[in-house]
């Protein structure tokens, strides 16, 4: 049986008393070493980074836990199961997380390994597929699989970092196997992420995650809380957990320096074509517009230009300029091309029309690089100065 998902606010506790009487029966003893209660008897501990939704801050998250623990001379591995929508690296395709923690953990292990069963990008958008990449290929006993895959890449390990889907509670074509089933069957422990929405979801989604799994929580960081809600998060949700004995609780602020794009890989995305500005591929981008009110000086001649899309740099006053697409294929004449090198700004040519554009780019929300180290950084200032980092780490027994 394949589960669908909890609904929201109306009808869940029966859902959420079949998966845990479903839990009962999901171990397989002949796999992994257990106990007679049980438990995993092996000396390599998991850490299961968990979420209740789309974009909840997974990556960062488990690059900061794992990132902690390295400076402290334990031994980190990754691994994720189930790929994300794949990037292009070198001459091959790979899931992003399996390529930036291969990096950044100096992991030895091939991508393949990391992350065996990547998702194909024509899951997210049909036009994007590549005939060279295959669709990923999973075996009739999937959970017995990534066990053993999870045991193998633990070798020579201190700690192996798992990052799920991006619901704990669904499975689908590309997940066949529920993040549930691999959490019971490695009794791994667990650090829960959730984006806030508002405060009864984040009571249901982190409370029935509980009901499921208390003992194996370590940490929950509730993440990208609206500024003005944070206080609000904090008065009406502590409390509620506190009763209930939730500790090592973390509420994180919405940060929009973590959420920026670059230049280059809104190329990567879009597919496109730099015209002008190679150098300039690093620059952020924190959002876009068809409009034209911030094309000043040598930019104005793009009032006259009507197939692009301007991208907009962070800043603390007005908006700036980042960057120009060119949408429709359309390329530009040499007075355009001129303006943009006069201005520093770089243009790309992209097949997309302004709304493909858009929506292309919210399917593909910003992926972590290697290159990523400010936002690292700036992420685990973060969560240092909430005092959640290390009671995370505490918990594992990590001091």
């Amino acid at each position: 049986m394949r589960s669908k998902g909890y609904r929201g606010e109306s009808g869940e506790t029966g859902w959420v008393e079949f998966l845990k009487n479903l839990l009962k029966f999901v171990n397989f003893p002949h796999i992994i070493p257990h106990d007679q209660s049980g438990r995993y008897v092996g000396n390599m501990p998991f850490l299961f980074i968990g979420s209740t939704g789309d974009h909840a801050g997974q990556t960062l998250v488990a690059w900061s836990i794992a990132r902690r623990l390295q400076d402290k001379g334990v031994r980190v591995g990754f691994f994720k199961p189930f790929g994300a929508p794949p990037v292009k690296v070198h001459d091959g395709w790979a899931d992003p997380d399996a390529f930036l923690f291969k990096k950044a953990l100096r992991m030895e292990e091939p991508l393949d390994s990391i992350c065996p069963y990547m998702l194909p990008e024509h899951y997210m958008n049909p036009n994007m597929l590549d005939p060279k990449m295959p669709d990923p290929k999973m075996p009739d006993n999937m959970i017995e699989e990534i066990t053993s895959l999870a045991i193998k890449l633990s070798k020579g390990k201190d700690l192996l970092v798992i990052i799920g889907s991006k619901h704990i509670f669904f499975d689908d074509a590309p997940h066949p196997v529920p993040d549930l089933s691999i959490i019971s069957e490695l009794k791994a422990d667990m650090c829960l992420v959730h984006r806030y929405k508002k405060v009864s979801t984040t009571l249901y989604s982190i409370l029935s995650v509980n009901s499921l799994l208390k003992d194996c929580i370590k940490g929950t960081i509730i993440n990208r809380i609206p500024h003005i809600q944070l206080q609000e998060a904090r008065d009406q949700i502590g409390p509620v957990f506190s009763q209930k004995g939730i500790t090592n609780i973390g509420f994180l602020p919405e940060d929009p320096t973590l959420s920026l794009w670059n230049i280059g890989q809104i190329r990567d995305i879009l597919k496109g074509q730099v015209l002008w500005g190679e150098e300039f591929l690093d620059r952020p981008v924190e959002g876009l517009t068809v409009g034209t009110s911030n094309l000043q000086g040598e930019l104005k001649i793009f009032k006259r230009v009507y197939n692009k899309v301007i991208l907009i740099g962070p800043s603390a006053t007005s908006p700036v300029v980042a960057g120009i697409l060119l949408t429709g294929n359309r390329e530009p004449g040499r007075r355009v091309l001129e303006a943009a090198g006069r201005s520093g700004i770089p243009l790309i040519l992209v097949q997309d029309d302004a709304f493909s554009v858009k929506e292309r780019l919210e399917q593909y929300p910003p992926t972590l690089t290697p290159e990523d180290e400010d936002k690292i950084n700036y992420f685990t200032a973060l969560m240092d100065r909430h005092n959640l980092l290390n009671g995370i780490i505490r918990s594992l027994g990590w001091d």
